[in-house]
């Protein structure tokens, strides 16, 4: 005999997983719609407590028959999943995204996707993990792994007599854990949100009820604390988000909601709408392949050039649900029928079969490079292109060999070669991307130039620059001494001209902060900034030049036009500078005023190559123009199509 149904429960199963889904598609309401996975593990940390707990006590628990379930439970729809995907990333990954795809799925098949995603991605809301279509199997290793020690510490406590103070030693495990997320959300934030023992806290909330004195309420009351409880799950998958130090204190918000339901549903055939409702009750009975099909979808309507709009979002979640219903039907319940059968028997067919099977293909696929034949000559152009990274062609020009110290003239020389040099290029990431164009421009005008830059380091005199960490904001001290080294070299050198550029909008957002201990407002700060900035370059030559930056990819990808060769589909790969039209308008506020006090300042703008109206394209010519997986970096190759096309449209603007 197993643990009795709870409807509520699968209840509990469908509103987690509607709201990670609902926050992977992008939908704002629920921007801390990803709690959804610690209230699977709290269900998940009761469920298993209270089977193991029933089994020691009749005394017929298994290490092999709890495995042999863990297999019958997971296996079938993790294969059939792994599989499919697994099929369509072979037709639409390019190689080093197949190689990558063939690691992460070795990682996931053996349970250490956490392990994987925490060193190889890193930050879980970054637009890097939109291409990574195994991530979410990152809460299936930490939870199998909690369980590779939870049933032998819990058979070991219980073989000690110790069951009547099991209580206290999981609330110290709670605590221990608790205060181990604490201390790494601190050190690293990215790292410990894939972190088994960060998590394990969460598990453990759930085991914890089932050792928990019964006290019964009225009906009443438990009706109304549950809906409290979900009210409060509402608020927080509302007003939660990426900036949300998370997971630890914070998760216990919705963790002790969810466990204090559970606790409550012991003593009352709950009615409530939203728990006991038909829909509700599917759902949750399609929870675990729903969860595990969303991501693979989103993931692949991006690679299939689908737009992001609303009509594509609810396709995917509608697939998403048949894709899981059918997985359900046909998959999991026909397996239910090798309950009986041996543990050595399933865990051999069930799982080491298949994953030994995903193993050998994961390492042909490596061995093979990624299979680059599937792919033209052409494809193998434009990936070039999008790969050719500025900071890595030009690495010793890049914030080298210190903020405070620059590369030499001669290592970091742009145009052509000779002994005086005619400009110098100053600025950040986005001053290095552009180089490409630079040095085109600069051998057509027999000019030679020299490359000065830092990463997140535009040249903002007596300005500091901080950047967000969890809840805090800290000071990056590389970008004032850069700066301050830029402003003493200037002092000590004449140019003919001074180029500066950057990414400007990043300094209007909110992602980032200004101080220069005189004004608040940001516009201000940046203008003043920029304004002591050209002040400093006109002292230093003849003429000061000032690039202005290329627009966001607003819903495409850098890759979008070789994506439509692979697909062989005919698309514009145009994009709208919609997204950013209020910094741009704040931007173009601060431009004014600049013109305004420096007449002889010299624009170049790149977006009149690009964009026209409200309509930017994103390659030049056949080449796609940015970074790959980046949305706002020129790649060199990228950069050197657009100064060809100015060129040629435009003439040279360093003449």
């Amino acid at each position: 005999m197993g643990v009795a149904y709870r409807a509520d429960i699968d209840g509990l199963r469908a509103i987690a997983v509607l709201l990670v889904v609902f926050n992977h598609l992008g939908w704002a309401w629920f921007s801390g719609g990803y709690i959804g996975v610690d209230i699977f593990f709290v269900i998940s940390g009761y469920l298993i407590t209270s089977i193991l707990t029933k089994e020691l006590t009749e005394q017929r628990f298994s290490i092999a028959h709890f495995y042999k379930k863990r297999v019958l439970r997971l296996a079938p729809a993790f294969f059939t999943v792994l599989v499919t995907v697994s099929v369509l990333a072979w037709q639409v990954m390019l190689p080093d995204e197949l190689i990558k795809y063939a690691q992460s799925a070795l990682y996931g098949t053996f349970l250490m996707a956490n392990l994987h995603m925490q060193n190889e991605v890193g930050d879980y809301f970054s637009q890097s993990v939109e291409t990574i279509p195994l991530l979410h199997l990152w809460s299936l290793g930490v939870e199998e792994q909690f369980y590779i020690f939870w049933p032998l510490i819990l058979a070991m406590l219980f073989k000690a007599h110790l069951r009547r103070g099991l209580w206290a030693v999981i609330l110290a495990g709670i605590l221990a854990s608790l205060y181990y997320a604490q201390q790494q959300l601190q050190i690293n934030a990215h790292k410990a949100y894939y972190s088994m023992p960060v998590r394990a806290f969460e598990l453990l909330l759930g085991a914890l009820i089932v050792f928990l004195p019964k006290i019964k309420l009225p009906q009443r009351l438990l009706h109304v604390l549950v809906s409290v409880c979900l009210i409060i799950i509402a608020v927080i998958a509302t007003c939660f988000d990426q900036h949300t130090p998370f997971p630890g204190l914070m998760a216990l918000l919705p963790c002790i909601a969810t466990a204090s339901m559970i606790y409550l549903g012991q003593f009352t055939e709950s009615h409530n709408p939203f728990l006991n409702h038909v829909v509700s009750l599917w759902m949750g009975k399609i929870s675990y392949p729903l969860y595990l099909w969303h991501w693979p979808v989103i993931v692949f309507a991006g690679f299939y050039l689908l737009p992001n709009t609303l009509v594509t979002q609810l396709g995917i979640l509608v697939m998403t649900v048949l894709l899981a219903w059918l997985t359900y039907r046909y998959i999991e319940q026909p397996t239910k029928r090798f309950a009986h059968v041996v543990p050595w028997r399933v865990i051999g067919m069930g799982f080491m079969l298949p994953a030994l099977s995903i193993v050998s293909s994961a390492k042909v696929v490596e061995h093979y490079a990624g299979f680059p034949e599937r792919f033209s000559h052409t494809i193998h152009a434009q990936l070039e292109a999008l790969n050719s990274f500025a900071h890595r062609l030009r690495a010793q020009c890049i914030g080298y060999p210190s903020a405070a110290q620059f590369s030499s003239a001669e290592i970091c020389r742009l145009g052509v070669d000779k002994a005086e040099v005619d400009f110098i290029l100053i600025g950040d990431s986005h001053a290095n991307s552009a180089t490409g164009m630079f040095d085109l421009w600069a051998n057509d005008a027999g000019l030679r130039g020299y490359d000065v830059t830092q990463s997140s380091t535009l040249y903002l005199p007596q300005v500091e620059r901080l950047a967000r960490n969890g809840s805090n904001w800290t000071i990056n001290t590389a970008f004032k001494s850069r700066n301050d080294a830029i402003t003493m070299h200037l002092s000590q050198q004449h140019y003919p001209m001074v180029v500066l550029t950057g990414y400007y909008h990043a300094y209007l957002g909110h992602t980032l902060k200004l101080q220069d201990g005189v004004y608040e407002q940001r516009q201000e700060i940046l203008y003043q900034g920029l304004k002591r900035a050209i002040t400093h370059a006109e002292r230093a030559s003849d003429q000061v030049v000032l690039l202005l930056d290329v627009p966001e990819l607003n819903h495409i990808s850098a890759d979008c036009q070789m994506r439509a060769e692979i697909l062989q589909r005919d698309m514009a790969c145009t994009f709208s500078k919609a997204n950013e039209a209020q910094v741009a308008a704040e931007f173009e506020q601060i431009l004014i005023r600049l013109k305004s006090d420096f007449p002889d300042l010299k624009l170049i703008d790149p977006k009149d190559i690009l964009c026209k109206a409200d309509l930017c394209q994103s390659s030049v010519d056949g080449v796609p123009i940015y970074r790959h997986k980046d949305d706002d970096h020129l790649s060199f190759q990228g950069s050197q199509a657009v100064g060809l096309a100015y060129l040629e449209k435009f003439g040279n603007p360093l003449q």
